[in-house]
């Protein structure tokens, strides 16, 4: 076994010695012993009493008799030595088993048989200074140890009760407790769990209610007992059982929960969290001096670093609940500014246009692909949004691809993407569209005008359901909603040979026909003026209303480019205008080198399209009058195909992917109720 090494006088001469012997030869022997061998003698005490005022001088290390002048022994004195941590070592000739099994329980680093001889005791001093120093290593490492666990479970993705559970585990070693509670205060928001220990790793938490109830505490007295434990936990305190008796009989409260629960000693630790948090560690205990100065000590050390974690996990969760907040806060607006079933971007109050929002409203929950027709400019981009905003996809992305925009070559690139060296300048690999939308939905627009070699992958992709990258051999799953659109007439391309009638076939699971602008007269009004405020907003002019003659020109007008036709239209005239009279356009729509389409024969039971246009809105409040007339409208339509039924699978609320609640109350708002005479409450 590796022994120390003899001490040289440098390093003896570091270290001061208390003497605490009551026999005068002996001590003034050591005393000489010592200063010859280098230490420093810092004092002679013949008494308990005597050797605890000399400890405010602060010595390294004490050489301990067992029995003193007095009614105190070494063995009472050694008690105060450990609170203060200062190495001692036993001096004495009484060697039976009982005074040894005292000695051992202090935890001496020493023990000197009397008579001794001078190496004995030179040895013993360098022995124990030895073993205190590899004591206290030991101990930084653990308490480092109990730091990083403490931090890692306070900071873990758990609730309160967990967290606080974890380190009451971690912290039942090193203080040892019966009962702990964690109080948490910020302002009036407060929180409190209490952990009992009902077994070697076995707690039984408790809320604040439950601990009220073990304690049986009536709700009368819940004031004082809250203010006495405001009194208790104001400063860091060590109750053993003397102190804990004294304070029981200053709070009776305190008393009668102490002999309900058996507890005799008790510590406090307040843990202030940035300016304005705090928390309180209080642990009690059924020993009777259970906590010493130390245990204060090492909570102490250990409040900085846990008070940094739990600000720091403070700091994410009011982030967290923020952002909730603001989540829930914007679901709400959404809900509120939201018309005609979630069609916000569509301007509309005509039949035609309710019996598509309806269609929409009835494919948009399914994965099924949808078809979109109808002549350039009628807005089927804008219908394409709409069916993902109202599909359970919504939260993940909407991927549009334009395949008139690319040339051939580009668009398998695009839509599948390439592994790098697929072709000339494929210098890096590349996911595409399909890949990008994963989740989510993928917009084809214009899908007449895609290649007829594409036309064939794209069909592997429906039926399928996997790609696989240009360059590739690897097929890749994909989980994505296809939406398509075109303004060509899909039959004809197919009897012509430009499109694969079973590409087709497969598009069109639900074809939707978007009805052209000329169908639509009720609408101009209202989309004009729209489309004249955003004008006028982006030129930083202002706009004071259409004219008379422009309304009856745009109504007059077939609007062969529909809806982005009407748009350019007005915003030409809002640039020409002078923003103080009534807007007029800026050039004539008499001629156009382009003649509308003929109109499709609306099926039996459709709604038919406008005869006769709307007279034009007023101003903005016109507007929105007319919005909340057309989202009363189509929430009676719907009504009418639920019976009336609002609630329940198959009601008008799960068609129209709204809560009940919100669907009642916008009903409430427009006065729907009056009109429907099945009642909801019942169902």
């Amino acid at each position: 076994m590796h022994q120390p090494a003899a001490p040289t006088r440098s390093t003896a001469a570091t270290c001061s010695v208390l003497i605490v012997e009551d026999e005068y030869v002996i001590a003034n022997d050591l005393r000489l012993l010592l200063l010859e061998a280098g230490y420093g003698v810092l004092g002679i005490a013949d008494s308990v009493a005597e050797a605890r005022l000399l400890l405010g001088q602060q010595p390294d290390i004490v050489l301990l008799d067992i029995y003193l002048k007095g009614n105190a022994t070494g063995i009472d004195l050694a008690g105060t030595l450990a609170e203060a941590d200062v190495p001692f070592i036993y001096i004495s000739a009484n060697d039976s088993p009982s005074v040894l099994e005292a000695v051992n329980a202090t935890q001496p680093c020493g023990y000197i048989v009397k008579p001794f001889r001078e190496k004995d005791v030179l040895m013993a001093l360098e022995i124990g200074r030895y073993r205190h120093a590899h004591r206290v290593e030991v101990q930084l490492r653990e308490e480092k140890t109990l730091q990083i666990a403490l931090t890692e479970a306070l900071a873990a993705p758990v609730p309160w009760s967990q967290k606080l559970l974890q380190g009451a585990r971690l912290l039942q070693g090193p203080i040892g407790f019966d009962f702990m509670a964690v109080r948490y205060q910020h302002g009036a928001d407060h929180f409190s769990y209490r952990y009992y220990r009902t077994g070697p790793d076995e707690y039984e938490t408790l809320d604040e209610a439950a601990f009220y109830r073990l304690i049986n505490v009536p709700a009368v007295q819940l004031p004082q007992l809250h203010g006495m434990f405001e009194a208790l936990y104001e400063a860091p305190g060590c109750y053993n059982q003397q102190a804990y008796s004294d304070l029981c009989r200053q709070h009776p409260m305190l008393g009668s929960i102490a002999k309900t629960l058996r507890m005799t000693s008790a510590l406090v630790m307040p843990v202030a969290v940035g300016a304005a948090h705090r928390f309180i560690l209080s642990f009690f205990s059924r020993q009777p001096n259970a906590y010493r100065a130390r245990h204060l000590a090492l909570l102490d050390r250990l409040e900085q670093p846990v008070a940094l974690t739990l600000e720091r996990v403070l700091a994410f969760e009011e982030i967290a609940r923020l952002s909730r907040q603001l989540q829930q806060e914007k679901s709400y607006l959404q809900e509120e500014v939201k018309t005609t079933a979630n069609f916000e971007e569509i301007i509309g109050t005509s039949p035609c246009l309710l019996e598509v929002f309806n269609q929409v409203s009835q494919v948009a929950p399914t994965d099924s692909t949808v078809l979109i027709l109808g002549e350039s400019g009628t807005g089927k981009e804008l219908f394409a949004r709409a069916l993902h905003n109202l599909s359970a996809r919504r939260d993940k992305i909407l991927v549009k691809l334009n395949c008139a925009a690319l040339p051939a070559a580009l668009i398998e690139s695009e839509l599948f993407g390439h592994e790098r060296g697929a072709f000339t300048g494929a210098v890096d690999k590349r996911i595409g569209k399909f890949e990008l939308a994963k989740g989510g939905t993928i917009f084809l627009d214009e899908i007449g005008e895609m290649p007829l070699e594409l036309q064939a992958k794209l069909l592997r992709v429906l039926q399928e359901k996997e790609i696989e990258r240009l360059g590739g051999n690897i097929p890749i799953r994909t989980d994505v909603r296809v939406l398509v659109a075109t303004n060509r007439e899909l039959e004809k391309e197919v009897s012509a040979g430009r499109f694969r009638m079973d590409l087709y076939f497969r598009l069109a699971v639900f074809p939707i026909t978007l009805p052209p602008l000329r169908q639509r007269a009720s609408d101009i009004p209202a989309l004009a003026t729209f489309f004249a405020q955003k004008a006028a907003r982006k030129l930083g002019k202002s706009f004071k209303a259409l004219s008379d003659r422009a309304l009856q020109e745009l109504q007059a007008y077939p609007w062969p480019g529909n809806i982005r036709e009407l748009e350019n239209v007005i915003e030409q005239s809002v640039i020409l205008s002078d923003g103080q009279q009534p807007l007029v356009l800026g050039r004539p729509l008499t001629s156009s080198l382009f003649q509308p389409q003929a109109a499709p024969a609306s099926p039996a039971g459709a709604p038919k399209c406008d005869a006769q246009p709307a007279q034009m809105p007023k101003d903005l409040l016109d507007i929105k009058q007319m919005q909340r007339e057309t989202e009363r409208e189509y929430i009676l339509s719907v009504l009418v195909k639920t019976n009336g039924r609002v609630r329940g699978s198959g009601g008008a609320a799960e068609l129209l992917k709204l809560k009940p609640t919100t669907l009642e109350y916008r009903m409430e708002k427009l006065g729907i109720r009056k009109t429907i005479t099945t009642s909801e409450s019942d169902r």
